[in-house]
């Protein structure tokens, strides 16, 4: 599952995920349709943005966290931005500017428990 509101970005990993092999639930842009999104279909995993046109990701990742759902993050906040949000401060960061191999390493990693 992707979470992430540039549209540029969303493709980029889009293309990236499917490349490696994986099928992907979404991208989609906000908080409501991830959710929604969530109800319907169970990811085997998810990478999402931090900050979605303003709105923190948390209660996304609160619902994955609840269903055992692993995630990692691709976003340009670093882990001191992150404390202040439980559900966020442990997860795996790429960043923003992410190498494609890293970015599947990172969510190969995720899906094994590692």
């Amino acid at each position: 599952m992707v979470v992430e509101d540039e549209y540029l970005i969303a493709l980029e990993l889009d293309t990236q995920l499917r490349t490696g092999g994986y099928r992907v639930i979404g991208p989609v842009p906000d908080i409501d349709r991830a959710l929604k999104l969530l109800r319907a279909d169970r990811p085997d995993a998810a990478i999402l943005d931090v900050n979605l046109a303003g709105e923190w990701v948390t209660p996304v990742a609160q619902a994955l966290r609840a269903m055992s759902v692993p995630f990692i993050l691709a976003s340009g906040y670093v882990a001191a931005d992150l404390q202040a949000h439980p559900a966020l401060r442990d997860a795996v960061n790429v960043g923003k500017s992410w190498r494609p191999e890293y970015l599947l390493k990172t969510l190969r990693n995720a899906l094994e428990g590692t």
